[in-house]
């Protein structure tokens, strides 16, 4: 790999047009021509879509390859989530139909814009895992918050902006002392094991610049999160990693040990 440096040749539009060609390759298989295209899934993997020819059209779909990666994601095709990823692949004139992302080019000239808007609607079907996990985060979030709200009460505060030693701000729920002056307890919430390494990096982060403000980790009891996860966190400092079934007890610890 060639690095950039101030006494590099401008690079030309040819060479720029020969670069993102090479990344598209065409191949016959026993399902058909599938085209691996310059657009990629989440994870950074091109997309890949077949063309087959009919009587009257030449059909593209992604072979069922975007519902695979729900699927490994954990996402049930319920009727709600059918209707959702219909509506994604519509964004693109697609159809979601039968676990594929589809659609048909009348003629050869219209091919090459079916394949790009089929490989769009097919990587944004797929991209319906990250907004899966988001709305997890979120709605474990609001429920710890409720649940320490009815705790701790008016000292549980909504997420708020703090910053830490490297000038990074990280947005948290926290918990104020009996005088409603300062922070006492951070509160980080964890839906899935996933979310552990921006955990410990904001908590090691923020030790720096809040010192004596206790940093709770509550994570999902369904998040499969492993021993070495909770051992991860709990280096960050003064980390207090605990799962879902214990946050009563911890929270009901913040109004019985206040500190002054």
């Amino acid at each position: 790999m060639k690095t950039l440096t101030a006494d590099s040749p401008k690079i030309t539009a040819a060479e720029v047009e020969r670069l993102i060609r090479s990344l598209t390759a065409v191949e016959k298989t026993n399902i058909g021509i599938e085209v691996t295209v310059p657009v990629a899934y989440g994870d950074g993997e091109l997309v890949t879509v077949v063309v087959e020819q009919t009587t009257d059209a030449l059909v593209v779909h992604d072979a069922s390859f975007s519902a695979m990666r729900l699927s490994n994601s954990g996402i049930s095709f319920t009727p709600n989530v059918v209707h959702r990823l219909a509506e994604l692949a519509a964004r693109y004139g697609c159809k979601f139909h039968s676990g594929r992302v589809g659609s048909s080019a009348e003629s050869i000239e219209a091919l090459p814009h079916v394949v790009a808007l089929v490989a769009n609607a097919a990587r944004s079907v797929a991209d319906y895992a990250f907004e899966v996990k988001r709305m997890a985060e979120t709605d474990f979030r609001l429920v710890v918050v409720e649940k320490l709200r009815e705790i701790v009460g008016s000292r549980a505060r909504d997420p708020d902006e703090f910053k830490g030693a490297s000038g990074r701000r990280y947005r948290l729920p926290f918990v104020l002392n009996k005088e409603l002056s300062r922070p006492e307890h951070f509160i980080s919430t964890l839906a899935n094991r996933s979310n552990v390494p921006q955990v410990f990096a904001a908590y090691s982060d923020l030790r720096g610049s809040w010192p004596g403000v206790e940093r709770d980790a509550v994570y999902d009891d369904a998040a499969h999160l492993r021993d070495e996860d909770r051992t991860f966190l709990k280096t960050a400092d003064t980390a207090i990693v605990f799962g879902w079934m214990e946050a009563e007890r911890r929270f009901k610890e913040f109004v019985r040990d206040v500190r002054h």
